[in-house]
């Protein structure tokens, strides 16, 4: 499978790719830089399985690709096995023109563009969940998927959310260090749960998040599951 990652955000970035490598259980990956690599050079490493006979995770990083003529870089992404990973990986926002972006439907790449990603709707989204208003937090999931924010990012935030409520629940020495707004928000959303759903609802999560990474929950569900276990605590 070959994704396009892009954008000004390389740390955003950098996580979407060790979040997939977690999912599909693969210890290392081979990192490449276009300008250092002949297109034969990235054809050999797509089809090179290790000892084992694991698919290799490759990491394609064109931010400094400049002119390059890529015509044969795409004939060669093309011909990799459906099995490998290939993240082609921009430190910068690419126009619809570029050539990765062009022929995305030819190479069958699933495209993300971190820079269009608004935090301020992720934590919009958290709250919601965790007020228990089930419209609102559906309605924020829309925005955050359409916006093409990772599942195991909205994920990982879900236990942030977590966490901040259940030091409040539990008057942890933390908590005392957090901003008063924040601890008022998360006061008042730990009255809507018992010491006991809490506890709970950290081992439900952690199941679904167990279960994406063993490829045993399909990717698009793993929100949903864990937006209904918190409502329905």
């Amino acid at each position: 499978m070959i994704y396009i990652v892009h954008g000004d955000d390389i740390s955003k970035s950098r996580i979407l790719i060790q979040n997939q490598q977690k999912k599909l259980n693969i210890e290392s990956r081979i990192e490449i830089d276009i300008t250092d690599a002949t297109p034969e050079a990235i054809y050999e490493k797509s089809h090179s399985n290790d000892l084992f006979g694991n698919p290799p995770f490759l990491v394609l990083d064109i931010t400094s690709a400049g002119r390059m003529n890529m015509d044969r870089y795409i004939e060669m992404l093309e011909k990799a096995p459906i099995a490998t990973t290939i993240i082609i990986l921009s430190g910068k926002s690419l126009p619809q023109t570029n050539v990765f972006i062009k022929n995305s439907v030819k190479l069958r790449a699933k495209i993300n563009a971190n820079e269009i990603i608004p935090q301020s709707n992720i934590f919009t989204f958290v709250d919601a969940v965790f007020y228990k208003q089930r419209e609102k937090a559906y309605l924020e999931l829309s925005k955050l998927l359409k916006e093409q924010v990772s599942p195991f990012e909205i994920l990982s935030m879900f236990f942030y959310g977590l966490r901040v409520m259940a030091s409040a629940k539990f008057s942890s020495p933390a908590f005392l260090k957090l901003h008063d707004f924040v601890k008022r928000k998360a006061s008042s959303q730990a009255n809507l749960f018992t010491e006991k759903q809490i506890k709970d609802m950290f081992e439900q999560l952690r199941i679904i998040d167990m279960k994406s990474k063993l490829s045993e929950i399909n990717e698009e569900l793993i929100i949903p599951m864990a937006i209904e276990k918190v409502l329905n605590s």
